[in-house]
């Protein structure tokens, strides 16, 4: 009875871990402290080594991952319910559905921690930690929702993910698994080794990732407060550029009614002028006045993904957006979507940003290559008349496949529209052909006044730290920001006021170690997790259990 009530007490900790870990580790409204994700595979360990049968360790992870899945990703009745219309009745199912779809990855975890690992054993642990990077990155690719890696939590204290500019925020998170793993494995055991193994691996990509903050400062953060007062300095370095970001703050239920299209158009170019006068105000010389205006020039006006709500080519309020670039003397940089007839005659509706150069005339497109289901699109299998509210008055989007980064002087900019940013491989293939700055258009206008803003852009953060490349990034309700090559913070703008902010970043050249090792690091961790399974390999063929 003691035993049973001990087995009980444990499971019960370890499934408290997981959820804790998912829900209070991401951001949130309630409470949220990074360290504290990696309670997750910790819990799963515990759950996973101490059930009798490989089917009740898959068990005891999904269920627990599925309670953590679901209050993290709660926000998902937000736009089911709100943007497409479907009663709370449907759209709790249909959140809970994704959240339990996704926590399979944790019971694979579980399963496979029940069958590997070996809670006195370092090595083991780095092996478990593998399998957690081929999970995460696995899922990724075959779900394409990849919400919720452990790295998407540890990002908000920079200094735990600085390894990603080297081995990627995937692998880093997994890294620091690892290191949980390790520590759990000795508080089971009582054995001082693992624990030495837990502080030699936290400390080394704790103190690299100190050491390379501090080899790299940062300069003054501009916050939520600050952020609406800022206004342009010029700034003689070359690769410091000025950037407008404009958030209309317009209702997603209104922007595509058509009665609602002047007054958006109007929204956002009053909002570009305003800035630039209060910008202008400021210069009191002959000598100011031309250092500002030579200053804008190398800059960008940023407006958020589907800012327009038309095809630019063929509507009669293109004009007044040429008009105002050439007013501006800055190029424009905006969303909306591009419409073209295929030569069967259908056509094709892509989520495109547009850029316009500093005279008004237009100077190229990218259109969303990674759509996001239900949101873009309905999977084939799925075209069921009710999810046909969520595309919304657009119909379905198709996929781009221009990836060359959009021109304007030293700028070479990198486009991703919304949760394309929190896929590795896109921001690798900007770099790859180009881009010297990524920049970040969304709607996160869908997602309310929840978590999912603040999830969102912490996924962003990722993408600038891999690449060594600024990131700016610009939404219709907030939250804007600017994260720097390091993956820190450096502006961010209030959320859910129409506003124009005024901020800085700058261009880089030279390609993060990550960036080269790319293709190489699946392979790399493939062969380690072999030679580490054969070293820890039972040859008796048997596996230990909490006794």
């Amino acid at each position: 009875m003691a035993f049973t009530t001990g087995f009980t007490q444990i499971r019960l900790l370890a499934s408290l871990l997981v959820i804790a870990g998912l829900w209070l580790g991401f951001p949130n409204p309630l409470f949220s402290c990074p360290l504290l994700v990696l309670a997750c595979p910790a819990g799963l360990a515990l759950l996973g080594h101490g059930a009798p049968t490989p089917k009740k360790a898959f068990l005891g992870g999904w269920l627990a991952a599925s309670i953590g899945h679901i209050l993290a990703l709660s926000w998902l009745t937000v736009p089911l319910s709100r943007v497409g219309g479907l009663p709370m009745t449907v759209a709790a199912p249909c959140a809970v559905l994704v959240a339990v779809a996704l926590a399979t990855q944790a019971g694979l975890f579980a399963l496979l921690v029940h069958r590997f690992w070996q809670p006195e054993n370092s090595a083991s642990a780095l092996a478990l930690a593998l399998v957690w990077y081929f999970l995460e990155y696995g899922y990724a690719l075959a779900a394409g929702f990849p919400w919720l890696p452990l790295s998407g939590a540890l990002i908000l204290w920079p200094w735990t993910m600085q390894a990603a500019d080297t081995l990627g925020a995937t692998l880093t998170g997994s890294l620091w698994a690892g290191a949980a793993l390790m520590l759990t494995g000795a508080l089971l055991t009582g054995r001082l080794r693992a624990l030495g193994g837990a502080l030699v691996l936290a400390l080394a990509l704790g103190g690299y990732g100190l050491w390379q903050l501090q080899a790299h400062p940062q300069t003054a953060a501009t916050g939520p407060d600050k952020a609406p007062l800022a206004l342009p300095r010029p700034v003689a370095d070359p690769s410091v550029f000025p950037v407008l970001l404009v958030e209309g703050n317009i209702d997603q239920n209104q922007k595509w009614v058509e009665a609602f299209r002047t007054r958006t158009v109007d929204t956002y170019i009053n909002l570009t002028r305003e800035a630039l006068h209060r910008a202008r105000s400021v210069a009191q010389t002959d000598g100011d006045r031309q250092a500002l205006a030579g200053y804008l020039g190398r800059g960008l006006i940023l407006w958020p993904e589907t800012a327009m709500p038309f095809d630019l080519a063929h509507s009669r309020h293109t004009r007044r957006l040429m008009a105002l670039c050439a007013e501006a003397g800055m190029p424009l940089l905006t969303g909306a979507p591009g419409m073209e007839r295929a030569l069967g005659g259908a056509t094709h509706v892509y989520n495109r940003v547009w850029l316009l150069d500093a005279y008004g005339s237009p100077a190229g497109s990218y259109d969303k290559e990674h759509l996001v289901p239900f949101g873009e699109y309905v999977p084939s299998f799925l075209r069921w008349d009710f999810l046909a509210s969520l595309l919304q008055e657009v119909g379905a989007y198709s996929a781009g496949t221009r990836t060359a980064p959009l021109r304007q002087r030293s700028l070479a900019m990198g486009p991703l529209i919304c949760y394309e940013a929190v896929f590795p491989w896109l921001a690798q293939e900007r770099v790859a052909k180009g881009a010297n700055v990524l920049i970040d258009v969304s709607n996160d206008g869908w997602f309310g006044d929840t978590a999912a803003p603040w999830q969102h852009l912490a996924l962003t953060g990722l993408r600038a730290l891999e690449q060594n490349r600024w990131l700016v990034r610009c939404t219709n309700t907030g939250i804007s920001a600017i994260f720097d090559a390091r993956g820190r913070l450096v502006f961010s703008g209030p959320q859910f006021q129409a506003q124009a902010l005024w901020a800085q970043a700058r261009t880089e050249n030279e390609t993060s170690p990550f960036h080269k090792l790319f293709y190489a690091l699946p392979a790399v961790c493939a062969l380690l997790l072999a030679g580490l399974l054969y070293l820890t390999r039972n040859p008796s063929g048997t596996i230990r259990r909490i006794q």
